[in-house]
């Protein structure tokens, strides 16, 4: 019977520690990848009573105030994706973003221009989240197309198993990358999040012509430096990398001579709280199982299954040895072998 119960715990020790090691080496690296067929909207607006400034160059540039509403549209590409993939030989994704800003009853499915958006196609490592030069990308925003798209840095999320370091993040206005810095930890309803910051101080992103009179000029037209400002900050699930909570406080404006003569966007804009609480409850599981996937199995598999192979390497040795030592016991008594 011992031997019979050896052998059963060797063959789970066994069967765990192979677990633990597919699971860490095997098993995560094919379920920590962003979807082909992604399919979200997110949702962004000023906190009520914090109306935005800004010049509304649809009604004639003029600045007006009020709340505004931010709305991206993200859906995965799955054939560009695995043409990217084959291209690049690497796991690609290429996925699909409307990113639009316009007042809060504004229809964004309308087909109507908004007072700001732009329509991206953007190819990434489906693990680290940092976009790839391909063919097949593209920017389209201002009236003016870039083709393919010179994306670089990270673009919709923070890489898998994100850490507490400095990532480039990617800038649509600045079309490039800049440091979000990690500034530490938090909780948002009850998820633990890593937070990072993204500064962008003011900086000069080209030039506009505007009427004299809209920025105290006695000229008919000026041509007006346009200065740019953000700062970002970016909460994060770091077992999926998920960004759970964004808020980007933007402070844009007209130079003349180097003196500010006119605000073109300050606004601070952030996920509702509907928009959190359904992200929340995307991620939660995913991360969850992540974790399991990546730690508790292989740690708890290596470890249980070790000492099962070692139980069960003394048992089978126990009951080798107890039946040997019966039987001469029986052949050595006298009295037991008169009996015969």
């Amino acid at each position: 019977m011992g031997r019979k119960l050896g052998t059963v715990a060797l063959f789970l020790g066994a069967f765990l520690v192979a677990l633990a090691a597919l699971s860490k080496f095997y098993m995560y690296d094919r379920l920590a990848v962003v979807p082909l067929n992604q399919d979200t909207t997110s949702i962004s607006q000023t906190a009520p009573g914090a109306d935005a400034e800004y010049l509304d160059v649809a009604a004639g540039l003029k600045i007006a105030n009020g709340p505004l509403k931010n709305v991206k549209v993200v859906r995965g590409d799955i054939e560009a994706s695995k043409q990217a993939s084959d291209d690049l030989d690497k796991d690609i994704a290429v996925w699909n973003i409307y990113d639009a800003t316009d007042t809060t009853d504004f229809d964004f499915s309308s087909g109507e221009t908004a007072l700001s958006a732009t329509d991206d196609t953007v190819a990434f490592d489906r693990n680290t989240g940092e976009a790839v030069a391909w063919k097949g990308t593209q920017s389209t925003g201002d009236g003016e197309t870039i083709e393919p798209g010179d994306f670089e840095g990270l673009y919709f999320k923070f890489p898998f198993d994100s850490k507490k370091k400095t990532y480039q993040y990617w800038d649509g206005t600045l079309r490039k990358a800049t440091p979000a810095t990690y500034i530490g930890e938090g909780k948002i309803k009850g998820l633990k999040v890593y937070k990072y910051r993204q500064t962008i101080e003011p900086i000069k992103t080209g030039t506009i012509d505007v009427p004299g009179d809209l920025v105290g000029s006695d000229e008919d037209t000026v041509t007006a430096d346009r200065i740019y400002s953000s700062v970002t900050n970016y909460n994060v699930e770091p077992v999926t990398g998920v960004v759970i909570k964004g808020e980007t406080a933007q402070d844009s404006f007209l130079e003349l001579d180097g003196e500010r003569v006119l605000t073109t966007t300050k606004a601070t804009l952030g996920y509702t709280d509907a928009n959190i609480a359904q992200t929340v409850d995307d991620y939660k599981g995913k991360a969850k199982l992540l974790t399991l996937i990546k730690t508790w199995i292989p740690i708890g598999g290596l470890v249980l299954g070790l000492l099962l192979i070692g139980a069960g390497l003394l048992t089978r040795r126990g009951g080798s040895g107890g039946s040997q030592g019966h039987r001469k016991d029986v052949k050595d008594d006298p009295a037991l072998a008169g009996s015969r």
